[in-house]
């Protein structure tokens, strides 16, 4: 059986405040049998209010330093010599 997933928008809720409004909203959702829902967003109309929490934060990169580069020119210095070494037989 196929899964599908709507979005609903619920306009006639009269409360006092977010809170009530959302538990009158959730106990309509429950009396008419839905089983699973997600509240995106609640606010008065015309200023809608996101409701979601803020997703996870990123995991910070981790930055790789050569010592200013420093290992870069030894490593250059090292193949020069060797180079010249072999040139020198």
């Amino acid at each position: 059986m196929a899964r599908f997933e709507a979005t609903v928008r619920i306009l006639d809720v009269t409360e006092s405040d977010a809170p009530a409004a959302r538990r009158a909203i959730e106990e309509r959702l429950r009396d008419a049998g839905f089983t699973r829902w997600h509240i995106l967003s609640l606010g008065v109309q015309g200023a809608m209010v996101r409701a979601v929490p803020r997703p996870p934060r990123r995991a910070r990169r981790v930055e790789v330093s050569y010592a200013g580069g420093g290992l870069l020119v030894a490593a250059v210095v090292a193949w020069t010599l060797w180079f010249f070494w072999l040139l020198a037989e």
